[in-house]
């Protein structure tokens, strides 16, 4: 007896499947006799791949009999017996896999489940191996385990399994950061709840180990964390760390803090086997900040990384030490921190200056949550400081009124409707107080200088309408881009574009110059295909004045009549018949409302509509779209985006267009302005809308009496109101019917599939003016570019030689780069070797100013292309040649990287001979 095999006293389940598994393989007998215990309570019935099993204990060999004549044929019969194999005999051998007794032992199971010829040593190894080995057999997959790699089992490959099973741990190579990202799922500790209760704590703590084993330095802080069930918390804590660990640059008072709030940490890793040192603490803060960087890169993780910081956020504050949280690129607290230091400078602005506004702004735009990677999802206090900043920047530059109307509507549609957007985007305001303040001081500066320019843009205006200037031309006289009169519109530029290639007209009534910038924006940035031209001659998009009073039954009767006139829609289809016929487009047709809203179900277009546009013996389809003047009367026109899904039908007509190859001019009847809750009623009798009435009683100062020929009211005169704060009747959203720019101005936006550009058209580059995306650097400092109206005398701003000598600072001011290059004898050689160029010196400079001012000395390339003036579908040729220029015997001066343009301004200053001085 006492060479037998031991006898096993209990037979798992686990060990029962991984038998059956091997008998399948190699036997055809479906009886398998085990050497153990043959206790009655062992007996059970269970299902293995689809196939019955029962589990007998038979405690002699008349049992074994027994059992074999009364089992079923098709299940596997698994006998449990002490009895040795002389007193079974042959007779009973024969049924049994292998024709022997097998004595089940977990290592040699689980070698089968997972097909391993043999046991890696530190596998076999482990302490509480058997415990281990148990484990992993209780909760082997029906499927079994993934082979193991050349037939060997190792502990990797063991618990890399058990990993990815049953903890949901990605496949693939294990690291602190994949363990630190697997804590941050809302099932984690359920899953290694259940690892213990159904693999045992044995595997539970083996698993654990080496999963922490391989995070490095931060494997023991992380391990105790998932000891003790607390895996939830590792990942804020972590953010904690590395804000308490990462000191440099602290005052001795935050060291101290730090200290001290470490201190407050210690109940978190008591009990652990080993020390924690400050050095694995510090890992685990590094980890756990790349693990979340990466998170906010990915819009999927966005949300998860973003409680995550939340937590470490609350967490930083409980261990009192949130004040150190103020300078983190990171938490949400750092970018209110920011926030709150640019909502200061702004504050205080202009004293504070624009230099201190940039500096606070770049350190809030860099911040990680400012512009996270959902989708257009942002912090919604980000949106108002961005545009405060914006404004700040105009505030600094010279502040000059216009020379003439026609400087006064150039200074309105190119550079003050792009006020007009960013104001509306502060005013938009934030829910703290304490940052509302700097926003609330940016909008009182921009309503003085706007309340200013406005009137003088009225006063200009009343003089134009009386002196009926343009008759003759149809436009504005005087320099510069032509100002269309709006009932010349049509036959000036509308039908010689449709004469030379079909086109669509949408006419987007209430249409201000600040709608269309954000509206054609979006269009020309949303990838369909379609491109901005404005006339050979021109340098910015086109505009016209409404008729006045600025009221749709005026202004938009004569744009489709191409003549002065006033009527409903049934004037405007007989005027828009008669002008087209006059002007040589032999098929035309206009449509209303009422059947661009009467498609038929399914359809976003009436089928008149797709037919007409898609017709090409019709030169000239045009279509009145209502949505923005309708959010007058009872929407936020200010609050709403405009883009091509927000102005109803305009996105399928745009693809309609699209498909048929059409030019599309987009432009208005009249603008608008928005109601604030900050006007005054004035009630008159002999009010004719909300923002004009007769002449009857005395004209305020905030009021303007027009007349002329081009005023369409009794007697060709009117007065307008010009500040927006004043109407003459009930409160709506929004008006139009005065004087303003924003009510008077039309914008003019013409728009081409690809880049389709008609005869005596070109490419327009973009349209916002310099200030709306390129960093400030004084307003001393900073060279204006050009714009049309701002000047009447024009002021050279740059330092003197005096000012450069006496300036107490040696580095030079990276506004005066570029002219330095482009003066050097090295650029002029290389403009030598480059040939033909199309960008001048003074773009060269501009960019070079505008690269080195930027963060990183980097500029988006649509940027670069606001700056060159280029238009965007060119800006590829640009930079060729612009590094022709600047890389010099071909080394990285100016290099793309992705959609971003990179200046190497060490090695610029090198190449070009530039001194420390500039």
């Amino acid at each position: 007896m006492n060479g037998q095999p031991a006898v096993q006293s209990t037979v798992s389940t686990a060990v029962v499947r991984s038998l059956i598994s091997a008998a399948r393989k190699h036997s055809t007998q479906r009886v398998i006799g085990l050497r153990a215990v043959p206790d009655a309570d062992a007996e059970r019935r269970f299902a293995d791949s689809g196939e019955r099993v029962h589990v007998l204990p038979c405690v002699s060999s008349l049992a074994i009999r027994d059992a074999l004549r009364n089992r079923a044929a098709d299940e596997w019969l698994v006998i449990l017996t002490d009895r040795p194999e002389e007193d079974l005999g042959a007779g009973i051998l024969g049924h049994f896999a292998n024709q022997r007794l097998q004595t089940p032992g977990a290592w040699e199971a689980l070698k089968e489940r997972f097909g391993a010829d043999r046991i890696d040593r530190p596998l076999s190894t482990l302490k509480q191996r058997l415990p281990v080995a148990q484990g992993l057999l209780r909760i082997t997959p029906d499927e079994g385990w993934p082979a193991a790699p050349g037939a060997v089992l190792t502990i990797d490959h063991a618990f890399a399994s058990v990993a990815e099973r049953q903890l949901a741990l990605q496949r693939g190579p294990v690291d602190g950061l994949s363990v630190l990202e697997w804590t941050m799922r809302t099932d984690a500790t359920d899953r290694m709840a259940d690892l213990r209760e159904f693999g045992g704590n044995e595997l539970a703590d083996a698993v654990l180990q080496w999963l922490t084993d391989r995070a490095g330095l931060a494997g023991k802080p992380l391990l105790r964390f998932l000891l003790t069930g607390r895996a939830a918390e590792a990942m804020p804590v972590g953010i904690a760390l590395n804000v308490l660990t990462e000191t440099g640059g602290r005052t001795a008072q935050d060291r101290q803090l730090s200290e001290l709030a470490m201190a407050r940490l210690e109940h978190l890793w008591a009990g652990s086997a080993e020390p924690i040192t400050p050095s694995m603490l510090a890992a685990l803060g590094k980890s756990a900040r790349n693990v979340v960087e990466a998170q906010l890169e990915d819009p999927a993780r966005w949300q998860e990384a973003h409680a995550a910081l939340q937590a470490a956020d609350r967490l930083l504050t409980k261990i009192q030490a949130s004040s150190l949280g103020r300078d983190s690129q990171l938490l949400p607290a750092g970018l209110t921190a920011m926030l709150q230091r640019l909502a200061e400078t702004l504050r205080t602005f202009p004293g504070s200056g624009i230099d201190a506004v940039e500096k606070a702004w770049a350190a809030a735009e860099d911040h990680r949550l400012a512009y996270p990677l959902r989708g257009n999802a942002q912090d919604p206090r980000v949106a108002p400081f961005h545009a405060a900043v914006r404004l700040a920047r105009w505030l600094s530059g010279k502040d000059t009124l216009p020379n003439g109307f026609l400087d006064a509507v150039h200074l309105h549609a190119q550079v003050h409707a792009w006020v007009d957007a960013a104001y509306n985007d502060v005013a938009a305001g934030v829910s703290d107080p304490l940052l509302g303040d700097g926003l609330a001081t940016i909008l009182r500066l921009t309503e003085k200088r706007r309340h200013g320019h406005d009137r003088e843009f009225a006063r200009l205006l009343a003089t134009s309408t009386s002196s009926d200037e343009g008759r003759a031309t149809g436009h504005l006289d005087g320099a510069g881009d032509p100002v269309w009169r709006l009932e010349r519109l049509l036959p000036s530029v509308v039908l010689p574009l449709a004469r030379a290639k079909n086109t669509l007209l949408l006419v987007l009534d209430g249409m201000s110059t600040t709608s269309a910038a954000e509206l054609s924006s979006t269009v020309l940035h949303g990838n369909e295909g379609w491109a901005e031209v404005i006339p050979a001659a021109a340098e910015r998009r086109g505009c016209a004045v409404a008729v006045l009073p600025t009221l749709t039954l005026l202004s938009r009767a004569s744009l489709f009549s191409g003549e002065l006139t006033s009527g409903g829609q049934s004037r405007e289809l007989s005027g828009f018949a008669a002008v087209t016929k006059a002007g040589g487009i032999a098929q035309s047709q206009l449509f209303h409302k009422a059947p661009l809203d009467s498609s038929r179900p399914g359809l976003v277009l009436q089928d008149d509509i797709s037919v007409a546009i898609a017709d090409q013996r019709t030169p000239l389809v045009a279509c009145v779209l209502n949505t923005i003047d309708d959010a007058l009367d009872k929407s936020d026109p200010a609050g709403t985006t405009w883009t091509p899904d927000t102005v109803r039908h305009l996105r399928p007509l745009l693809s309609a267009a699209m498909a048929a190859g059409r030019t599309v001019v987009m432009t208005s009847d009249h603008g608008h302005i928005v109601e604030r809750r900050r006007g005054e009623l004035r009630a008159f009798g002999e009010a004719t809308s909300a923002r004009s009435r007769l002449p009857e009683a005395p004209i305020g100062e905030d009021e303007v009496l027009v007349q002329g020929r081009r005023v369409l009211a009794e007697g060709g005169r009117a007065v307008l109101a010009v500040d927006e704060t004043l109407r003459y009747g009930p409160i709506k959203a929004g008006y139009h019917g005065g004087a303003s720019p924003a009510e008077v101005v039309v914008p003019i936006v013409v728009l081409v599939p690809g880049d389709n550009v008609p005869d005596g058209w070109k490419l327009a580059p973009s349209q916002e003016p310099l200030w709306w995306s390129v960093v400030a650097t004084g307003a001393a400092a900073r060279p204006a570019i050009p714009e049309a109206g701002l000047t009447k005398t024009a002021k050279d701003n740059t330092p003197s030689m005096l000012d450069i000598l006496d300036s107490p600072d040696p580095v030079p001011a990276a506004p005066r780069l570029g002219a330095a290059v482009v003066s050097s004898g090295m650029y002029k050689a290389q403009k030598a070797i480059a040939g033909r160029l199309a960008v001048s010196d003074s773009q060269v400079a501009s960019l070079l100013d505008a690269l080195a001012a930027g963060s990183g000395t980097r500029l988006a390339k649509e940027v670069a292309a606001v700056v060159l003036q280029v238009a965007p579908a060119r800006m590829d040729g640009a930079v060729a040649q612009l590094q022709k220029l600047l890389n010099v015997e071909g080394y990285g001066v100016l290099r793309v990287d992705g959609s971003m343009l990179v200046l190497d301004a060490r090695l610029l200053r090198e190449q070009f001979g530039m001194t420390d001085r500039g």
